[in-house]
């Protein structure tokens, strides 16, 4: 509970379970503090202590909260709410004697009145969502028939079914402590004198007989400590299997209220043994399921969950003793089999993609605008069962810095003077020259990496002329399928014009401006056109240049969360100077600012919760798909022939890096030999 939700979290906040039993000592250091409310029913008494309190001793295992004592115990569901009811209850002489027949018809106007009016509390906004029975009559349910019990315990029955409730209380029961008890001669199941308690109780065991307790009656049968099998007063499940788990009962820590070296109304703690302890451990089990849940899974499905993943394995396999199995708590908090992501409204079966291929890779140009918009977000998947788990939504979102340094050692040691050189769009293939070829799309990434690198390694045809018009197209094929992309540009730059204009058009099949959706995120797809410059001049020895790009992108997402994706607006741009010193060399700078998402949004509904009914519901998210930051790079670059070859040396500083708010700005330090021969 912690790990998921956060050290704060206080297991069972929020659930309120109710204890039917002796009653409670609400000064006990493990109640301290909580809510507890209790309510004495018909011959009950509040405890003075001059004996001990079985019922404090059963809320404590179930919800008995921290006491700042180390050596003290502490409940499952710590941060539950209690309600109790308190009730004479009788202790057994060790003699298994069944209760009659008539007895029971005697008891169950009575008995159903009580269970009706626990049942229907309420206290302002808490109702009662567990009830917890560690008692039962004397006798097991395999030596009554259902025939017997529906005409003698009829009201108690229906009490207990809660027919017309929407959301039933889950009733826990301990399925009794009869075993190895004495008998007397001709009582069923009882060889040498000794009883074997071959079934649960008959009051943990009615759902085994009766159809309208199913789904939201426990019983619980207990296991010895470290890892051993049934305890030996433990009833065995028996009849009620099917309905039936073991957890822990033997040598329990409990809070204590009694008479100690005869003194009364003692408070500590000590070790107690019997079925009284192991029901309350699957009460707070469940509390605690109940919670992490969030209240969005019905209660019969909690009751189904908590059978299906007890460990049935080796020993536990035996369903006669064990039934389900031995409780698991961590299985059942743990998401079963794949998780799924419900993209459309409907049932949680509707649930259509993996969680685990579930992504958002986002290109360069779009910073940390979305992981900033889903900061606090969460998406809902489900897993085989159904049950509904919760995720950081910003952590499907993996953004990209700018451009890789492979990219930027290429340039540094392509054929022209490196770094700070290249503009924006010096590397489209866009020449002055007549004729025509074939190449490689490699793109300069000082200068801003401008909207042709989203085909980078695209192969290309130009084609051009000597009056300074050129024409390229491109394609990936088959070189990059997972990243399809083609298009077109066209430039103009006449001879002895300082200022050249290019424009072009991008299409991006499986990607948007880069970015890759996947799973519950769909399929994106985007259209791109761009407008470009590029001039120089010189001024005082050296060569002053600028460039940039202005894009209008059409994007389209289908098949995931993202419902619609307005027009985004893109720009990238760089300013230059170089000088060439007749000894020295040449140096260059440039201020450059890679591809960037200026403004656009992006509309999403996103799977947040589901109903007891299993319906999914979804919330809308607008996403600012612009990044909060802007990446600046200034880079230096020296270039000095030698006898062989040149010699080169540059930094690049970049402000923002990837246009996020990342810890600092980022320095990489370049230095190469380039030889061509």
């Amino acid at each position: 509970m912690n790990l998921l939700e956060g050290e704060d979290a206080r297991p069972g906040a929020g659930i309120t379970i109710g204890i039917f039993d002796t009653g409670i000592d609400v000064d006990h250091p493990m109640f301290d503090g909580k809510y507890v409310y209790e309510e004495f029913l018909a011959g009950a008494e509040d405890e003075l202590g001059d004996d001990y309190s079985h019922g404090t001793a059963v809320a404590s295992v179930a919800a008995g909260g921290k006491t700042g004592d180390p050596n003290a115990p502490l409940g499952v569901a710590w941060g539950a709410d209690l309600a109790v009811w308190a009730i004479p209850l009788g202790t057994s002489d060790g003699v298994y004697r069944p209760i009659s027949l008539e007895v029971l018809a005697q008891v169950d106007e009575s008995t159903a009145e009580e269970f009706s009016h626990i049942i229907n509390w309420q206290d302002g906004d808490r109702k009662l969502d567990i009830l917890n029975m560690s008692f039962g009559y004397s006798g097991i349910i395999s030596q009554y028939s259902e025939e017997d019990l529906r005409a003698n315990l009829s009201q108690t029955i229906a009490a207990l079914a809660q027919e017309g409730r929407e959301d039933k209380t889950i009733m826990v029961w301990s399925a009794g402590n009869s075993n190895n008890n004495r008998c007397e001669a001709g009582t069923p199941d009882c060889p040498n004198g000794r009883f074997q308690a071959v079934s649960a109780s008959l009051m943990s065991g009615l759902v085994a007989y009766m159809e309208e307790l199913r789904g939201h009656s426990v019983a619980v049968v207990a296991l010895s400590p470290d890892g051993g099998g049934l305890a030996s007063f433990s009833n065995r499940c028996g009849t009620a299997a099917d309905f039936c788990i073991a957890a822990p009962g033997e040598d329990v820590g409990v809070a204590y209220f009694g008479p100690h070296e005869g003194e009364d109304a003692v408070r500590g703690y000590v070790e107690w043994s019997g079925t009284s302890f192991a029901a309350p451990m699957v009460a707070g089990g469940l509390a605690i399921m109940k919670q992490l849940f969030r209240d969005q899974v019905a209660n019969e499905e909690l009751v189904t969950r908590l059978f299906l993943t007890a460990d049935n394995t080796g020993i536990y396999a035996d369903r006669d003793l064990y039934g389900n199995g031995r409780l698991d708590l961590g299985a059942a908090t743990s998401p079963v089999g794949v998780l799924d992501v419900p993209i459309t409204t409907g049932t949680a079966a509707m649930a259509s993609a993996s969680l685990g291929s579930t992504g958002l890779r986002l290109g360069a140009a779009f910073g940390d605008g979305v992981a900033e918009a889903f900061d606090g977000g969460e998406v809902m998947a489900l897993d085989d069962f159904g049950s509904p788990f919760w995720y950081e939504l910003d952590s499907f979102a993996a953004t990209t810095d700018g451009p890789a340094m492979s990219a930027r050692l290429r340039t540094f040691m392509g054929p022209g003077t490196g770094l700070a050189v290249v503009g924006g769009g010096g590397g489209s293939g866009l020449t002055a020259h007549g004729g025509v070829s074939g190449s490689v799309l490699r793109m300069p990434t000082a200068a801003g990496n401008g909207h042709l690198a989203l085909a980078e390694g695209a192969v290309a045809v130009n084609a051009y002329q000597g009056s300074g018009f050129s024409a390229m197209a491109f394609t990936t094929g088959p070189l990059r399928p997972a990243m399809p992309a083609a298009g077109a540009a066209v430039g103009w730059r006449p001879g002895g014009v300082p200022v050249g204009l290019r424009a072009g058009w991008i299409s991006e099949r499986e990607t948007m401006l880069g970015s890759l959706g996947q799973g519950a995120f769909g399929n994106l797809s985007a259209g791109t056109a761009f407008v470009g410059f590029d001039g120089s001049v010189g001024l005082g020895g050296w060569r002053l240049g600028a460039d940039g790009e202005f894009g209008m992108v059409n994007p389209a997402a289908h098949g995931g969360m993202i419902q619609e994706i307005s027009a985004l607006a893109t720009s990238t741009f760089a300013v230059h100077a170089t000088r060439g010193f007749e000894r020295a060399g040449s140096l260059s700078f440039s201020l450059s600012q890679p591809l960037r998402v200026e403004h656009g949004w992006a509309a999403l509904t996103v799977p947040s919760a589901r109903t007891k009914a299993r319906e999914v519901l979804h919330s809308s998210l607008r996403a600012d798909l612009a990044p909060g930051e802007r990446q600046l790079d200034f880079a230096a670059q020296w270039n000095r022939a030698l006898p062989v070859g040149e010699l080169r040396l540059g930094a690049i500083w970049s402000h923002w890096p990837g246009h996020r708010d990342a810890p600092g700005a980022q320095v990489a330090a370049l230095a190469g030999w380039r030889w061509v021969f």
